[in-house]
């Protein structure tokens, strides 16, 4: 199989076909020359089937097992959901296949430990995980502004990702605490990734406080901040019940820049800008031209796939853990309304 630039294209599979299946990699496959969607697999087959119809994938296997064992796989990407991310990963490892899996690779720290063994003790195929903002250009060049000190030095990173649960979730992963429910795990993920790019992952001081009033006890509203050894301090809001804003703000001793709606890129083409935000100062400071963020994932899953860009899943250990002890810290500050 060729694409345009008659460089063979991977053939991948789809376990599992959730909702985030069709944004994250059905759409972009249909740009991205580098891959090809071959097959899909399901619990419930007819849910396979409706979307293999819509986009024209060849094969539906009959179960997620029998998709692993096909021989003319290079890849499959992980659409499951969250409490088993980490067990198929496994699996489609031990098969040969190289693995995209969505976002959260894994829920707790022992499965992570888990996936670095395998990944350390054979020669396992490409592992990467579904964090589609951390392959647009923007974090790098916010990462140059910081670095450059042409605004001072940065004092303060103040971060809200909210967005409002429809029907509190019912029916949904995301109002399960077993399977990785509540606001932080859902979007904390994207602030330390943030995080972990511009400044790195090594606070000297946790704090994280939660009311966990939302369905089975999860977390709708919770606080965290990091606090560094430089004394910057960086604190985050995630929220399931707030009005939706998903917005980076940096303090820096001359000027204070933020990125609105840094979300946008995942419903289509949009722009991201960086820009002042001051009472006198609301100039642009970068733009970017609109990219899609599944777009920008794909092509560089093709890339993991090739050898061209490292895994980079030290990152995503350091990121589970982390994760991990902020929850910790906040179900020991518990907020009693």
């Amino acid at each position: 199989m060729k694409n345009g630039c008659d460089q063979p294209a991977y053939r991948l599979g789809i376990l599992g076909a959730s909702n985030i299946a069709v944004p994250a990699m059905l759409e972009p496959a249909r740009v991205v020359e580098k891959v090809r969607i071959t097959a899909i697999a399901n619990r419930t087959l007819e849910k396979a089937g409706k979307l293999a119809e819509a986009y024209h994938i060849p094969y539906v296997a009959g179960s997620l097992e029998e998709l692993l064992e096909l021989g003319d796989l290079d890849g499959v990407y992980i659409a499951l959901s969250n409490e088993l991310h980490a067990e198929w990963a496994v699996r489609a490892l031990e098969a040969g296949k190289h693995v995209l899996v969505e976002k959260p690779m894994c829920l707790h720290p022992e499965e992570a430990e888990r996936l670095r063994l395998l990944k350390e003790s054979s020669a396992a195929p490409k592992l990467a995980e579904g964090m589609m903002i951390a392959f647009h250009p923007w974090q790098q060049a916010l990462k140059s502004i910081v670095d450059s000190g042409e605004f001072g030095p940065l004092r303060r990173i103040s971060t809200r990702i909210s967005v409002p649960a429809k029907d509190r979730y019912a029916g949904n992963y995301r109002s399960v605490k077993a399977k990785g429910g509540g606001a932080f795990a859902d979007l904390g993920c994207y602030w330390l990734q943030f995080l972990q790019t511009l400044i790195g992952l090594q606070p000297s001081e946790i704090r994280a406080q939660s009311a966990f009033d939302g369905p089975e006890g999860c977390d709708w509203t919770l606080q965290a901040a990091l606090q560094y050894e430089n004394g910057l301090e960086a604190e985050c809001l995630t929220s399931f019940e707030l009005p939706f804003r998903a917005s980076h703000t940096l303090h820096f001793a001359q000027t204070v820049l933020t990125v609105p709606d840094f979300f946008r890129p995942v419903k289509g083409f949009y722009k991201i800008k960086i820009r002042h935000d001051l009472p006198d100062n609301r100039s642009t400071l970068c733009e970017f031209a609109p990219m899609n963020y599944y777009v920008n994932q794909l092509e560089a899953f093709a890339e993991i796939m090739s050898g061209q860009r490292a895994e980079q899943l030290e990152a995503t250990w350091e990121r589970v853990h982390l994760q991990s002890l902020i929850m910790a810290e906040a179900q020991q500050h518990r907020v009693y309304l």
